[in-house]
């Protein structure tokens, strides 16, 4: 990892793909500027719970998953690594960076990480990059107008918040997610941060638009 570069604000976006056990198997993250460049990402798989835990039902049939991964780690793309090799990157990722944390679905990522040993409660300042984009990104005519064109409803109607309806109302070229970690955090997450961060929002709007209702959930307050 370089040495710490001089931009204004740094931001860690993380995801994860869990196991039905409730655990991190395949951990992925981004540190970006304000420009949206890439300057430090992490894209690995736990493997003693990869190879112990079946993959959460709702990345499709267990077998399958695994057999997707595990091409990735033969073509380069995952590595197999330790949490204590994870909360190391994170470690001298606070120390050169000291970025803002960030997830779509924060709460969802933190829980299972605290579950797997991953200690994302050194960083001080984090916010739901689902809640920042509903405010800032999905409350416009414009985003109901890309998602009557494209059919982006919940079972319910309601206006979808999916990650990758938000990702590609703000570039219409990407496909699907392919819900895998790093993939997901660095191609899909970091274009909707960019675009929070370039609609006019100072830090203390974007921190509390991505707060929630409560400011008191556990991961805002790193419990």
């Amino acid at each position: 990892m370089s040495n710490k570069t001089f931009s204004k604000h740094y931001y860690l976006i993380v995801d994860t793909e869990t196991t039905g056990a409730g655990n991190v198997a395949d951990f992925g993250a981004v540190v970006v500027n304000r420009k949206g460049d890439v300057v430090a990402s992490i894209g690995v798989l736990i493997s003693d719970i990869f190879e112990s835990e079946k993959m959460h039902w709702s990345l499709g049939n267990p077998k399958t998953t695994k057999k997707k991964y595990r091409g990735m780690a033969q073509n380069g793309s995952r590595a197999f690594a330790s949490v204590p090799y994870i909360n190391n990157w994170l470690h001298e990722v606070r120390r050169t960076y000291d970025p803002v944390l960030t997830a779509y679905c924060i709460g969802f990522d933190w829980g299972k990480c605290r579950n797997t040993g991953i200690a994302l409660d050194i960083f001080e300042k984090r916010f739901d990059l689902r809640g920042a984009a509903k405010t800032v990104i999905c409350n416009t005519p414009e985003y109901a107008d890309a998602c009557e064109e494209n059919g982006w409803f919940t079972p319910a109607g309601r206006l979808s918040e999916k990650a990758d309806h938000v990702a590609q109302f703000v570039d219409p070229t990407l496909p699907p997610e392919p819900h895998t970690a790093l993939e997901d955090a660095r191609d899909y997450e970091a274009p909707i941060l960019y675009r929070i961060i370039h609609t006019p929002q100072s830090m203390d709007q974007i921190l509390a638009a991505g707060a929630g209702k409560s400011r008191g959930c556990k991961w805002m307050l790193g419990l």
